[in-house]
């Protein structure tokens, strides 16, 4: 945002602090007391229920002009906004973007009568104003993507981890064994949701003994968190789950070659899945030995095992 650039988007899984993160990160940018705020207007708005671009925007404009009816024709709808982009500084926050994807398609799809948001995030990332778009997502926005590789004004954080703030969790839940704490994030990828789910049961029914958890070799996996899985499984494609069904029950990690191998998919629908799969940040890369080897985080993979034990067919899943 100090690098003026005109839309950054905030990626990152279920539970890992995006939403957090961005509203602190804006209030340590703006200022306190008397220093001169950075934006003119924040503005945070959720597109967790699928707003139709017309609303959002009309939702916009009477911010700034709450006494004058506003026009219901996009294209004026737009140029309105980018006159106020320019003449103010602001910061526009929209949070829960991978809403406007259709479930049960590849990653990057937009729902049906939701397309002009793509040509809306692209207006602003090319033309002109002073303003900042933050976009908080799980899954890659393939216009936001597509412009960062052309060194248009836009960036990229892709959030991970807590990393060492996750040992207030353990602190706040009273987990004795410290010692311990260092594996349990590792574990649940630093990610606070779900280290408070997990906390929250080893308080409850372990007398806060994290030790005692640890001894089992199976990773457990709370009910509240096996929902929160559920729901992100239930937006896949089918061909997603299939792939991620054959990864989960790897020992090790896998090629794309031995993926397509085992794959009953053709060559192109197995790369187009691991595409996605990334985008979704649902599934790991590295190099090993000079050749791109996959795999899924343990929670994922856990949680795949235990789902596909309990079904002969994966078409009952969905």
């Amino acid at each position: 945002m100090s690098d003026r650039l005109r839309v950054i988007s905030l990626l990152g899984i279920s539970g890992i602090g995006k939403t957090t993160l961005s509203l602190r990160l804006i209030q340590e940018i703006n200022g306190f007391g008397n220093q001169t705020p950075t934006f003119n207007y924040i503005i945070y708005r959720t597109l967790r229920f699928s707003p139709t671009l017309t609303t959002t925007l009309t939702n916009l404009l009477q911010i700034f002009v709450p006494e004058t009816e506003i026009s219901d024709n996009i294209e004026t709808l737009l140029s309105q906004l980018q006159k106020y982009l320019e003449k103010y500084r602001c910061c526009i926050i929209f949070d829960d973007v991978q809403k406007l994807f259709a479930p049960g398609k590849l990653s990057g799809q937009y729902k049906s009568g939701y397309e002009d948001y793509r040509d809306f995030f692209q207006l602003l990332v090319t033309v002109s104003h002073q303003s900042c778009l933050l976009l908080i997502s799980r899954e890659k926005i393939p216009e936001i993507t597509k412009l960062e590789t052309e060194n248009y004004p836009v960036g990229t954080l892709i959030l991970r981890s807590l990393g060492a703030y996750a040992n207030e969790i353990c602190q706040k839940r009273q987990l004795v064994d410290r010692e311990s704490w260092e594996k349990l994030i590792n574990n649940y990828q630093g990610n606070p949701r779900w280290l408070d789910i997990v906390a929250t049961t080893i308080q409850e029914l372990f007398g806060g003994q994290l030790a005692e958890f640890m001894e089992y070799e199976t990773l457990i996996l709370p009910e509240a968190l096996q929902a929160e899985l559920e729901q992100q499984l239930q937006h896949l494609s089918l061909v997603e789950i299939r792939i991620m069904e054959q990864i989960a029950n790897q020992n090790q990690p896998i090629s794309m070659g031995e993926i397509i191998r085992k794959s009953e998919l053709s060559i192109q629908e197995s790369v187009n899945v691991i595409q996605s799969l990334k985008k979704r940040l649902l599934l790991d890369g590295k190099l090993e030995n000079n050749l791109t080897v996959f795999t899924l985080n343990p929670v994922g993979k856990q949680y795949l095992k235990n789902k596909f034990e309990k079904f002969e067919s994966i078409n009952e899943i969905k």
